[in-house]
């Protein structure tokens, strides 16, 4: 079973990923949003750094 984690949007909205969906992870400039980039084409802004993101995924 793929492990799935809570993230929140830059506009506020939950949303639910695994690690298996997402394609790339982008740094937003500013550090604290990251562009996730998933394999069903949709791009969301959400909270935290590539790190933060992919530890929170695997751990």
């Amino acid at each position: 079973m793929k492990k799935q984690k809570n993230f929140t949007t830059k506009d506020g909205v939950r949303i639910r990923l695994s690690l298996d969906e997402i394609v790339e992870i982008v740094p937003d400039a500013d550090m604290r949003y990251s562009l996730v980039i998933l394999k069903d084409g949709s791009k969301h802004f959400v909270t935290g750094t590539e790190q933060q993101i992919r530890r929170s995924l695997t751990s």
